[in-house]
């Protein structure tokens, strides 16, 4: 007789599939925008890189403090790299301070990942503020707290995505509309 494993069937919280959205969308933005700028932008993350390790890798508890997995899980999104330019690793972030304008909160345990595994890599966070595209180096990112706590950050502690990539300069606004449609749909699907 052969018997049949049933399908492991994976249960979120409510609000998983529109962060999932709405991050697949920002990366999409930057995406575009550097492309348009003569950027060649290589998809680096897990999810595209090790797709067929990602379940494994989040579902076998021999992995879940394992430093190679844990390197693995924390991958940035992009490679980005212009032939005049040195290459830059890409984390991207999508953001709508609501509870305190001009900040922006990250979570500890996500940057001290990058801080640990990737120092190197430049996080572009989108956010309907100001020029809406910020970037810093995680290693210049000070957390404050413990791994369980988030950090608010002031987005003074980011830069003009133009300082990192400066062929986007002049090049950002025809892209607001689109970062400002992704924070409707944030505040759409929040109340």
């Amino acid at each position: 007789m052969t018997v049949l494993k049933a399908d492991i069937v994976q249960v979120h919280s409510p609000g998983w599939d529109q962060h999932r959205v709405v991050g697949a969308a920002a990366k999409e933005i930057l995406c575009s925008l550097l492309d348009s700028c003569g950027y060649s932008v290589y998809p680096f993350g897990y999810e595209s890189t090790f797709s067929t390790l990602k379940r494994g890798l989040r579902e076998n508890e021999r992995l879940k403090d394992n430093d190679i997995a844990q390197r693995i899980r924390s991958m940035p999104d992009f490679l980005v790299h212009h032939e005049e330019e040195l290459p830059q690793l890409v984390e991207v972030k999508f953001r709508k301070a609501q509870d305190r304008p001009n900040k922006v909160e990250l979570s500890n345990w996500e940057i001290g990942r990058y801080h640990k595994f990737w120092p190197e890599t430049v996080l572009v966070l989108l956010s309907p503020f100001g020029d809406r595209f910020f970037a810093q180096y995680v290693k210049n990112l000070e957390l404050e707290g413990n791994s369980y706590g988030k950090t608010w950050f002031e987005y003074t502690n980011f830069s003009s995505i133009s300082s990192v990539f400066p062929r986007t300069t002049g090049r950002l606004e025809p892209f607001h509309m689109g970062i400002d449609k992704l924070a409707w749909l944030w505040k759409k699907e929040k109340d």
